[in-house]
């Protein structure tokens, strides 16, 4: 069998891969825009991932950010991560894009040729059923469609697709939405996120690549790059037919135009207003995708101003929990300090009523000492040191009397002892030889001697 029919990629830079993920999941419980989902052939439907996006980002821009950090000194101009630096450049890393197979016209009259001749085949055994026919059908072009997207990274060296999304449930023509990142460079050699510098980079020359404002070059890349993924497609799917049918069944790529096979007349009669259509759409296109880039500016100011709202609200309740535990802090800590000043003042007033007693006690032995010493002296004894009158520094221990060696009250007693044998023999009439002159005394007491007791009381101290 042996089929003219259409491949065509068609790039959706302008929209979001996360915005599309409801879409292309098919989930039976969101209204979708697309009214003709077959929910019974979702199942055939092929989700896919490639490579990871954010692998890809990070090799494609961090070792730019990572030198361009490296030699700013202000922190507020360092980009510091992929995600940072594409928010500041206002960039979109990666396209979306849908290559489509065939077309409804096209396909109809070619799947009941196929049904008779699956039917003559000896692979189904003459039994094959239509329901049983069609599923083996979608998912063959499911199967063709995922070999497609398998063979993407190595067609294309500076376009990596991430993640794709094989639709057979719905009433066009099977075709795979898939997200890419673009990986060129700026004529300054800067990685740029744009498609046009990634096929320059894939396809062009060393002095195509530093040259500014080639359009044509563009184009021409672009063409290019058009026709080899159409060709791609084609060439996946006869190999899956090829494969799952054992029907030799033979692509032929061809555009629109001869296709549905219109007299070049009539083609070239509204080659014009589709041209005219197709400039039109691409302005939309243009206005749209600055629209929605204002829109994204101002829900992103607006989430900045929230956010900060909501920072400094935080950050408020924050202090005033720290005021009030601060204040409970301070008012237990003036607590503690009252009473270690008021067990301090009544120490001190322990301290006051001890020193006064101790003083107390202090001048009655002082007292005492003085009276000992006036009692040494009443004896007769006058202790005197470089020409001062010691008694009181005796009577205290300070000064020893060296005959008794000793002091206080046991030298009283010693002297009392000592003065009255000593008066008793002079009464008798005889005084001991201890070293001094032995002299007789009269009954009366010798006017010397009386001198000598009016002084026995001593100094007055």
């Amino acid at each position: 069998m042996h089929l003219k029919t259409t491949a065509t990629i068609n790039v959706q830079s302008s929209k979001k891969w996360s915005g599309l993920k409801h879409h292309m999941e098919h989930d039976p419980n969101v209204n979708h825009s697309n009214k003709d989902i077959d929910q019974s052939l979702t199942k055939y439907n092929v989700h896919g991932v490639i490579a990871h996006r954010d692998k890809i980002l990070k090799q494609h821009y961090g070792r730019f950010i990572t030198e361009h950090d490296a030699k700013q000194k202000r922190s507020d101009r360092k980009y510091g991560s992929v995600t940072a630096y594409l928010e500041k450049q206002h960039g979109q890393p990666d396209i979306t894009a849908v290559a489509t197979f065939g077309s409804k016209e096209l396909m109809e009259p070619f799947t009941e040729q196929l049904y008779q001749e699956a039917l003559r085949n000896q692979t189904f055994k003459s039994n094959l059923s239509r329901v049983n026919f069609n599923r083996h059908l979608k998912a063959t072009y499911a199967y063709g469609l995922t070999k497609y997207a398998q063979g993407f990274n190595k067609r294309n060296s500076h376009i990596t697709l991430t993640e794709y999304y094989a639709h057979l449930d719905e009433g066009g023509s099977p075709h795979l939405h898939y997200e890419a990142i673009p990986r060129g460079h700026t004529t300054t050699g800067k990685p740029s996120e744009r498609l046009t510098r990634a096929l320059l980079e894939q396809y062009g020359t060393d002095e195509d690549k530093h040259a500014k404002g080639n359009k044509e070059k563009n184009m021409e890349y672009m063409r290019k790059w058009r026709a080899q993924e159409d060709q791609a497609l084609v060439r996946c799917m006869n190999a899956a037919f090829k494969e799952r049918f054992k029907i030799p069944v033979k692509f032929e790529l061809t555009r629109t135009g001869l296709a549905l096979k219109l007299p070049m007349e009539s083609y070239k009669k509204h080659a014009d207003e589709i041209v005219k259509l197709r400039h039109d759409k691409e302005n939309l296109e243009t206005k749209n995708k600055a629209l929605q880039a204002s829109v994204a500016r101002e829900n992103r100011i607006h989430e900045q101003l929230k956010q900060a709202n909501e920072n400094l609200e935080e950050k408020l309740r924050i202090q005033e929990i720290e005021r009030k535990r601060r204040a409970k802090e301070q008012a237990q800590e003036r607590a503690d300090l009252d009473k270690k000043h008021e067990f301090i003042e009544q120490q001190k007033q322990k301290i006051l009523i001890a020193n006064q007693k101790l003083n107390a006690e202090r001048e009655k032995i002082n007292q005492a000492y003085v009276l000992l010493g006036k009692l040494y002296g009443m004896l007769g004894y006058h202790y005197t040191a470089n020409g001062k009158n010691v008694n009181y520094e005796v009577a205290k221990g300070e000064l020893i009397d060296r005959k008794f060696n000793k002091s206080g009250f046991p030298l009283l007693f010693d002297m009392i002892r000592t003065s009255s044998t000593e008066r008793l023999k002079q009464l008798q009439g005889f005084t001991p030889n201890i070293g001094h002159t032995v002299t007789h005394y009269d009954k009366k007491p010798s006017k010397s001697l009386s001198k000598r007791r009016d002084d026995d009381f001593g100094p007055d101290l």
